[in-house]
């Protein structure tokens, strides 16, 4: 195949192949170019932060397929089981997952999310699908066997749109389904994976972990390129290192990730990166506080958005129409949220209070009762986040083994083990911001507290 490459301030050079190129070209995932990585509210905190899911996307793609040639070279448990076909085709696979993980997102991301139609109003073939959870029902629609009240997610969307390029043509259907299976946890792997757990157990879920994992090709792009566009440090780490330090072993039968010894740190580093990016950039007082803005005009239908079920209509979903909707609704000051976020006109965020800590979580009740009596509009912003899903009730699938060497060879030791940090730090990121509107902040300045 013919090869490609393009300039990017992250990776310096991403290089990619014919095929991979026809499906950046293809107008699903042309989109993410008007789809901004962080939305616009961000560049009202950072101006520099005006970058876009495409980038993203072939960033981690980039990533993808660094980290499946890391495994592949970094012990012989698997290039001894398959064949080079096989291997061949797995890497485009896990390069195809990591480009088109999020091309299912709406405008705003998540914030147009709060308006998405039920899951089972989409148009999809639910053959591909798992119950989530649910009994299987007699009847041979599987939608029956998902929550009624399911709403749906950027990521459905994004199998949504794999499953149109699959009924073109462009992809080829199990190749689709295979990589609609690394990118969403409810989607089976075709046979041709079947096939290869045989030789190969828990390969998928290894493979899976790369995409949508703990040390994942998203994760490990956006932290650098977020950090990046705003111009702040929190979010650097070895990403050179982390890599290189990678692997897979077997152990009780199944496969698992690795990392030696002297790559710890550096995966301790990410993992601190992601924590001081939810809590400096991510999560922004005056990004969360416009964040409140646009879901409520959406909720409150200032702007007419609505959100298609159909692939193709949901392919003319951009960020700028929703910015125009917002601009024409902001002409109408009685279009409250609508009139102060394009006027960026913020509201007043009071405190940051911890739910780790009693006093916070009893002066957040003080709060809420006192602006309650005196009618002084306010409004939360919770956060629920942690550093990592591992610790002492993690399931043993999810872990990540360091790769000890000992007289004996070699001893696999479960991460959170190993780490100090994560034994220390590993606590669930859960804070409430509290806000009151601009217009009544002398008022909440005279209440008692």
């Amino acid at each position: 195949m013919s090869e490609y490459e393009v300039r990017d301030p992250i990776h310096s050079r991403i290089p990619f192949n014919e095929f991979e190129r026809q499906i950046i070209d293809h107008p699903f995932f042309q989109r993410l170019r008007f789809i901004g990585q962080l939305s616009f509210l961000e560049s009202y905190v950072y101006p520099g932060a005006v970058h876009d899911r495409f980038a993203h996307c072939i960033g981690a793609m980039h990533i993808a397929g660094r980290l499946f040639g890391r495994l592949m070279t970094s012990s012989d448990v698997l290039q001894s089981r398959l064949s080079d076909e096989e291997i061949d085709s797995l890497r485009q696979t896990v390069r195809m997952a990591g480009l088109l993980h999020d091309i299912g997102h709406g405008p705003f991301s998540h914030s147009s999310e709060i308006v998405f139609p039920k899951l089972q109003d989409l148009p999809m073939d639910w053959s591909w699908w798992r119950s989530e959870g649910i009994a299987p029902s007699e009847s041979s629609d599987i939608r029956l066997r998902f929550p009624q009240d399911r709403q749906a997610k950027h990521e459905d969307y994004s199998v949504l749109l794999i499953q149109a390029m699959a009924s073109q043509g462009v992809l080829d259907m199990a190749f689709a389904q295979d990589v609609a299976s690394l990118v969403h946890g409810s989607i089976k792997p075709s046979a041709f994976f079947d096939n290869l757990e045989r030789k190969a157990p828990t390969l998928h879920r290894v493979l899976k972990g790369l995409v949508s994992g703990e040390v994942d090709c998203d994760r490990m792009d956006y932290l650098l390129r977020d950090s990046y566009y705003c111009g702040v440090a929190y979010g650097q780490y070895d990403l050179d290192w982390l890599i290189s330090s990678m692997g897979v072993a077997e152990t009780d039968g199944q496969l698992v990730f690795t990392i030696s010894e002297n790559g710890v740190r550096a995966f301790e580093d990410m993992l601190l990166a992601r924590y001081h990016m939810i809590d400096q950039v991510y999560f922004h007082k005056t990004k969360a506080g416009f964040t409140h803005y646009l879901e409520q005009a959406i909720e409150q239908r200032e702007i007419p958005l609505n959100i298609p079920t159909d692939p193709y209509e949901y392919s003319q979903m951009r960020d700028g129409k929703v910015i125009e909707m917002l601009f024409a609704a902001a002409k109408d000051d009685k279009n409250y949220w609508s009139h102060h976020l394009m006027h960026r006109s913020p509201p007043k965020r009071i405190l940051r209070l911890h739910h780790a800590d009693e006093k916070d979580m009893e002066t957040l009740k003080q709060l809420e009762e006192q602006c309650q009596k005196a009618g002084i509009r306010y409004f939360t912003h919770s956060v629920a986040d942690e550093l990592s899903h591992f610790g002492e009730g993690s399931p043993k699938p999810t872990m990540i083994y360091v790769a000890k060497k000992t007289l004996g060879g070699m001893e696999y030791i479960p991460i959170f083990e190993y780490s100090d940090l994560l034994q220390k730090y590993n606590e669930k990121i859960r804070f409430t911001d509290f806000f009151v509107l601009r217009e009544d902040i002398e008022r909440f300045s005279n209440i008692p507290l």
